[in-house]
């Protein structure tokens, strides 16, 4: 059995925690099989306390203070940068609107190890949170589809799993830190994103001319989970108008949604609703008030509700022990290339692939160019299907047009990396290096699955060389 370290660093609109695990990896075929590795163990060694984001103001986040936060935490757990091998640094929330956002995320890489990928962007955040609580975990043993409301400060990830697999995904513009108060009760920020749901009930909110009361922020809370109610609502046709002014993204997919037998609220609010906080001015903001919304609403009355293993650690549990997938162990790939970080992904199209396995490299060639003029990518990997029975003559055909593709668009010493859904990427590895004749590096992975736009790390050998750990990730600074 191998093991690599993993960081999960989670810093939210009003929190920052950070996690270290152990990934154990197994060989689990029989002896006269080919060898099937798999992610067999995971174990949380240490958890940071948790933190108040800092902010230098409602633009900036305080840089300095959070690499301080960072590096004290790995003291505390005894680990440096460079023994960490995977896992993820994710910025969510309002956090991620900050004007020094992705310059934090670069300044971090330096302490994130070797491997660890600095990444953000509400699609991700609602899986690996939806993962970390434990939803992803209760579908699967109980053959249901679970939603799990990931609701933190500035926004809510909804992540729908069924059976164990990710089956909606979805962010909305609801959280407890939309509208902050001093202990006067005088409201010092509020969001614009809050005033967009004000307004459609004909009011809008005033820092530093009003003061709350309970009644008041449970108008504002009714009013926010009114959206959250209309996202669930059994529908045929358009969205809600409520829900679709507090969506950041999504909601159009997202109305194609299965039966959904049980809930699960984590992030700081879903730690409040199961903990049911009496003051509602404890924090300073909507989270104690949004919570008990929560509990009044047709949410809890039309759904099972489900208390998740991990509420307001669940997205820094997920990043960093549900972020690595493995690749392995048919696969192909030049020694001394890794780790390889943040390579965008082009999928191509399904006529694209079978054009291929046919000779014909036009489509792929042209999708190919769009993809390069959109992304400005130097270099990407190749994402496709594949095969699960594939004959030799249409992968000798599939390797001479994507080593025609390597030719036209990779410049001179690039590596060709590519990328199938399907186990067939060491014949299909092989049958390229047999056509480029050693002119260009080859990695081939394979059982790893990517959406376009998506964002691939990789990286070193493990289990003595025959699997790769892999992060697919969606990233928002581009």
């Amino acid at each position: 059995m191998d093991s690599i370290l993993s960081a999960g660093i989670d810093i939210g609109t009003t929190t920052l925690s950070m996690v270290i695990s152990r990934l154990s990896f197994s060989n689990t075929a029989v002896s006269y099989m080919v060898p099937q590795v798999d992610l067999t163990e995971k174990e949380i060694l240490y958890k940071s306390r948790i933190y108040y984001t800092p902010s230098l103001d409602d633009r900036h986040l305080d840089s300095e203070e959070i690499k301080g936060i960072i590096e004290r935490e790995y003291r505390g757990a005894g680990v440096t940068p460079d023994m960490v091998d995977s896992g993820a640094v994710i910025i969510t929330g309002e956090s991620l609107l900050k004007e020094n956002a992705d310059i934090l995320v670069q300044q971090l890489s330096s302490l994130a190890g070797e491997f660890v990928v600095a990444t953000a962007g509400p699609d991700l955040e609602s899986i690996i949170a939806g993962k970390g609580s434990g939803a992803e975990a209760y579908s699967k043993t109980h053959s249901c589809a679970v939603a799990n409301l990931d609701i933190g400060g500035g926004t809510t990830n909804i992540a729908v799993f069924s059976c164990g697999e990710l089956a909606a995904q979805v962010c909305l513009d609801i959280g407890g830190r939309l509208l902050r108060y001093d202990e006067e009760g005088v409201i010092t920020y509020v969001s614009p994103r809050l005033n967009d749901l004000a307004r459609e009930f004909g009011f809008q909110i005033t820092s530093r001319e009003m003061t709350v009361t309970p009644q008041r922020l449970k108008k504002i809370t009714d009013i926010m989970v009114q959206a959250l109610e209309q996202v669930f609502w059994e529908r045929t046709g358009p969205l809600a108008e409520l829900a679709r002014t507090a969506s950041s993204k999504g909601l159009a997919d997202f109305q194609r949604l299965p039966h959904i037998q049980a809930l699960s609220f984590s992030g700081g609010v879903g730690d409040c609703y199961y903990r049911k906080e009496d003051d509602p001015y404890q924090y300073g903001d909507l989270g104690v008030s949004l919570a008990d919304s929560l509990r009044q609403s047709s949410l809890t009355s039309d759904y099972e509700i489900i208390e998740p293993a991990e509420t307001i650690r669940a997205t820094v549990v997920g990043a960093g022990v549900y972020a690595t997938t493995v690749s392995g162990s048919t696969i192909a790939y030049s020694q001394e290339l890794f780790p390889i970080k943040n390579i965008p992904a082009l999928l191509i199209s399904q006529i694209a692939e079978e054009d291929a396995f046919s000779g014909n490299h036009e489509k792929l060639l042209e999708e190919a160019a769009w993809f390069q003029a959109q992304t400005g990518a130097e270099r990407l990997m190749l994402c496709m299907q594949g095969k699960e029975r594939v004959s030799y003559e249409e992968l000798r055909l599939l390797a001479k047009s994507i080593a025609h593709w390597s030719g036209s668009f990779l410049k001179k010493g690039e590596p060709l990396l590519v990328l199938t859904t399907h186990d067939m990427a060491k014949s299909l590895g092989q049958a390229i290096g047999q056509e480029l004749e050693g002119s260009r590096d080859i990695v081939c992975i394979d059982n790893v699955k990517v959406s376009q736009g998506d964002y691939i790390d990789i990286g070193k050998p493990i289990m003595k060389g025959i699997a790769l750990p892999v992060v697919v990730k969606t990233l928002i600074f581009q």
